[in-house]
């Protein structure tokens, strides 16, 4: 039986990803080295499925080796708010670019190994719609339809909900899954710190592992979470993100 394995924000921890593919048992379906923006749903058909909630790249030690595996893999992925920082820090003129927008662009490799992936990220969704499942960085827009109408930034940056979209992480405002129905499963990231959540509707797998905790991977074939602990802790928990 064909599986997919969705897992949370990787952040560069590219043994952690390893470490995952091989406890789930992952069944690549190609010996060939594809392109990560090589959308086809059917691309993988006869292995088993990745895809990733994003924030692929910034903070962890190996942003290159786990796009290298992501593409080895055929893996499907969409754009978390680090990956757009990487992106904005690309088109930012050298000498304004900030140290992390330096730092952020350097851990792509030489230069033609960083346009490769700058490239390469450029092409990937806000949302990646299948149908049983809705893929997304962050969390959904309360009372928009359907997620092509949504707000971009809040696609990659939502936590919580104000009823406005204007402060979208404030811990006295409610949850954003709890202001949204939807007649399929989302899955996301992007909260580190909430952790691992698990709804009917709704699975949030960013548990930390940059920060020394868990990669986690969810199998809705098997409705099973799959886990691995982080090698090392590789940066700490900031008090304010420099990519939101």
């Amino acid at each position: 039986m064909k599986r997919r394995l969705f897992v949370g924000d990787l952040h560069g921890c590219a043994d952690e990803l390893a470490d995952l593919l091989q406890n789930f048992g992952f069944v690549s379906g190609s010996d060939s080295n594809p392109s990560l923006s090589d959308l086809n749903p059917d691309a993988n058909s006869r292995g088993d499925a990745l895809y990733s909630v994003g924030d692929v790249v910034g903070k962890g030690p190996k942003p290159r080796e786990t796009l290298e595996i992501l593409a080895q893999c055929r893996a499907r992925v969409v754009l978390g708010n680090h990956d757009a920082f990487c992106l904005a820090a690309a088109a930012t003129p050298e000498p304004l670019q900030s140290d992390s927008q330096r730092f952020y662009l350097a851990s792509l490799g030489s230069e033609e190994e960083r346009e490769r992936w700058l490239t390469e990220i450029a092409s990937w969704p806000l949302f990646i719609e299948l149908p049983d499942i809705l893929l997304v960085h962050a969390g959904l827009e309360p009372g928009v339809s359907h997620p092509s109408r949504m707000r971009r930034k809040i696609l990659f940056s939502i936590r919580t909900w104000d009823g406005k979209g204007e402060d979208l992480k404030s811990e006295s405002n409610p949850p954003w899954f709890e202001c949204v129905s939807t007649d399929k499963t989302v899955v996301f990231g992007h909260w580190a710190k909430r952790g691992l959540i698990d709804l009917p509707r709704f699975k949030g797998l960013d548990t930390g592992c940059v920060y020394g905790k868990k990669l986690t991977g969810w199998c809705p074939e098997e409705d099973r979470f799959y886990q691995v602990p982080a090698r090392k802790t590789y940066a700490a928990i900031p008090e304010k993100d420099s990519a939101d």
